[in-house]
C-alpha cells in the first residue's frame, strides 16, 4: 500500500489519543497540591477529546469509513460498526460528565470519570485496530482505500490541519 493509506491515518491518530492515558494517570491527586493546575490540565484534555478525538477522528470513522464499510457487499459485520458508533456516543456523554464534575470542583469524581473514559477509549481503540481496520483493509481495493484517504484529507483540511497539529502538540505538552 502506498502512503495514501487511510488505516494508517487512523492508527496514527489512535496512537496520539492513547497518549492521554499517561496524562490522566499523572493527574491523580494533583488537585491536592494545585487545584488550578489540575483544572487547567483537565480542561485541556476535555478540549482535546472534543476536538481531536471526536471532531477529527471519530468524524472520519463515522462519516467515511463506517459508511463505506456498510456499503461494501463483502463486509458482513455491521453489528460491530453499530457497537463502535455507540461507543462514540458514550464518549461524548462521558466528556460532558467530566466537564460537569470539573465545573463543580469535584476532583475525585473528575479523575474517576477521566480514568473510566480513557480505559473505555483504549478498549475501543484495540477493537478498531485489531479487528475493524484489518477487515477494512481486506474488503477495500487499493483504489478504494486511496479514495477514503483523500476523503480523510478533506475532513482535516475543512476542520483545519493547523488546528489538528496544535491539538497534538498541546497534548504532548501536558
Amino acid at each position: 500500500m502506498s502512503n495514501s493509506n487511510p488505516i494508517e491515518v487512523l492508527v496514527k491518530e489512535h496512537d496520539i489519543i492513547s497518549m492521554a492515558e499517561g496524562i490522566v494517570r499523572s493527574l491523580q491527586n494533583t488537585w491536592e497540591i494545585n487545584e488550578n493546575k489540575y483544572s487547567q490540565k483537565v480542561g485541556h484534555l476535555i478540549l482535546f477529546f472534543r476536538e481531536y478525538s471526536d471532531q477529527f477522528h471519530h468524524h472520519k470513522e463515522e462519516e467515511v469509513l463506517f459508511k463505506k464499510l456498510r456499503d461494501n457487499p463483502d463486509f458482513l459485520l455491521n453489528d460491530i460498526i453499530s457497537e463502535l458508533e455507540g461507543h462514540h456516543e458514550m464518549f461524548r456523554e462521558t466528556v460532558a460528565e467530566i466537564e460537569d464534575a470539573l465545573q463543580n470542583k469535584d476532583w475525585p469524581q473528575t479523575q474517576k470519570l477521566l480514568k473510566e473514559y480513557v480505559n473505555d477509549l483504549l478498549d475501543h481503540i484495540a477493537v478498531e485496530n485489531d479487528e475493524l481496520f484489518n477487515m477494512a483493509e481486506s474488503v477495500f481495493s487499493d483504489d478504494e482505500l486511496e479514495r477514503i484517504y483523500f476523503l480523510f484529507e478533506d475532513i482535516d483540511r475543512d476542520l483545519g490541519q493547523e488546528r489538528k497539529l496544535e491539538l497534538e502538540e498541546g497534548l504532548k505538552r501536558l
